[in-house]
């Protein structure tokens, strides 16, 4: 027996019809038992629970919304503790199934430990970190990523003991204090303010007797408190005092009178290397976003810069001072004008030098040099590093004799002198740098200075 023609079609037709409501049904099968979820990740390494422990954590989706972020911590089969996030996910209409939705990203700071769990105790937890996306996997309760540690439970902060007595500072320079900490210490320096100085083993054989250079930046109040910090990797927190003593320090003013033909020099090559910094239309205003904007990335790119530093001191002499003239000094105030109306302030930090055109630029002291090229409102520029945080740079140079990643020694000649960057003229900025912050470098110069609070200091460790 024949089948017509439509009998056949119809046939056909009804076979593919079965075949795509099977691969629909497999589809919807795959995607509401999937499992799939967002990633996680830590920012900050924890390596424990203490009285108030920080999470920062990292969450992202390819191709679904967050929903929801939790954090659990586990103790004797016990939930003590259990925090979310709740997200409204953007509205994407299922008829929409050919637009790819962006990638989904949040970042949460959460605190766990004692504080917000009164019952934790110590000895093990577990914290337990979920994310859900608003996906139709686990049958509509959304795709769920998870990340599991299993983490000791500490409640005792590290130990510190101070080891030198006396520290006197003047307002815009720095001295050093020794300690100890205990123990399982991940973290230590001294704050000052807002700023945090990293200490560093006095020895490589005694990790737990530490050293830190510290300053009071010259916009710092001098009778801001110093404190030794001590931090373990579960969080907890120590603070002492130590003997110290602040001198205060007036500093120079001076009024700098912007000219036309000035700024026609210095503004376009710094815009032409720059290309973070956009066109504001005239030059005057570009200018300003310059000695503004672009100096306090400069600053940043600088506390960068200060990672990179060597866990020893690199250095055993006094520094040198270029045998020059003194043209500006460290932390001098400026007040800029044009055609006599006061149109900016800023602060130099560093010294200007000058002596004759392309003179022989030479390294303060024996380092590793960090960075060498085009650095912003500095033009030609180049960063030493002289370990434990402490660090030189030196800018507005015609030339550049060295590489990053080379070793240079005390008086080597690494460029020679020009008025690249914002300079007025030929001449050598210099900036001495602790952990990124601009320190006066004249104390630097001073042998006395540097025996009485470094070396004096270093002496009963030095066999």
């Amino acid at each position: 027996m024949f089948r017509s023609k439509s009998e056949t079609g119809v046939g056909a037709a009804l076979i593919f019809l079965l075949v795509v409501v099977a691969a629909i049904f497999l589809v919807l099968v795959f995607k509401l038992s999937s499992r799939q979820g967002p990633t996680l990740t830590l920012q900050n390494t924890v390596k424990g629970l203490g009285v108030k422990t920080e999470l920062v954590v990292d969450a992202s989706d390819p191709k679904h919304a967050l929903k929801k972020l939790s954090v659990e911590v586990v103790q004797a089969g016990q939930v003590l503790h259990q925090s979310s996030m709740v997200m409204s996910p953007p509205p994407h209409h299922w008829w929409k199934f050919w637009s790819a939705r962006p990638a989904s990203t949040a970042t949460w700071h959460v605190l766990v430990g004692r504080q917000v769990s009164p019952a934790l105790k110590e000895g093990r937890a577990t914290l337990r970190i979920t994310a859900q996306n608003d996906s139709w996997g686990r049958f509509f309760r959304g795709g769920q990523g998870e990340l599991v540690l299993d983490l000791p439970v500490r409640f005792m902060p590290p130990q510190v003991g101070v080891l030198t007595s006396q520290h006197y500072i003047n307002q815009g320079g720095c001295d050093m204090v020794l300690f100890t900490v205990s123990a399982g210490t991940a973290e230590s320096g001294v704050q000052v303010g807002p700023y945090f100085f990293t200490s560093f083993p006095v020895k490589e054989s005694m990790p737990q007797t530490r050293l830190a250079l510290f300053a009071y930046p010259y916009n710092v109040d001098r009778s801001t408190q110093a404190r030794i910090v001590a931090r373990d990797d579960a969080g907890n927190e120590t603070l002492a005092n130590f003997t110290h003593e602040v001198f205060p320090k007036k500093f120079h003013t001076d009024t700098i009178a912007l000219t036309d033909e000035f700024m026609n020099r210095v503004v376009p090559p710094i815009m032409g290397q720059t290309p973070e910094m956009n066109d504001e239309g005239s030059l005057l205003k570009n200018f300003l976003e310059i000695n503004g904007r672009l100096r306090e990335i400069d600053s940043q790119r600088l506390v960068e810069f200060s990672k990179h530093t060597s866990s020893t001191f690199l250095w055993k002499q006094p520094f040198v001072r270029l045998p020059s003239k003194t043209e500006a000094s460290f932390a001098d105030y400026r007040t800029y004008t044009y055609n006599g109306q006061v149109v900016d302030h800023q602060t130099h930090l560093g010294f200007d030098l000058a002596e004759s055109e392309h003179m022989s630029i030479r390294a303060s002291n024996d380092g590793t040099v960090v960075f060498a090229g085009f650095f912003g409102i500095f033009g030609n520029a180049v960063v030493i590093d002289h370990g434990c945080g402490l660090q030189s740079l030196y800018g507005h140079m015609s030339s550049i004799a060295v590489k990053e990643g080379d070793n240079v020694k005390r008086d080597q000649e690494i460029g020679r002198s020009g008025q690249t960057g914002l300079a007025g003229g030929d001449h050598l900025h210099l900036t001495m740098l602790l952990d990124g912050i601009p320190i006066n470098p004249i104390e630097w110069w001073d042998p006395h200075w540097i025996h009485d609070r470094v070396q004096a200091k270093l002496e009963p460790y030095s066999k």
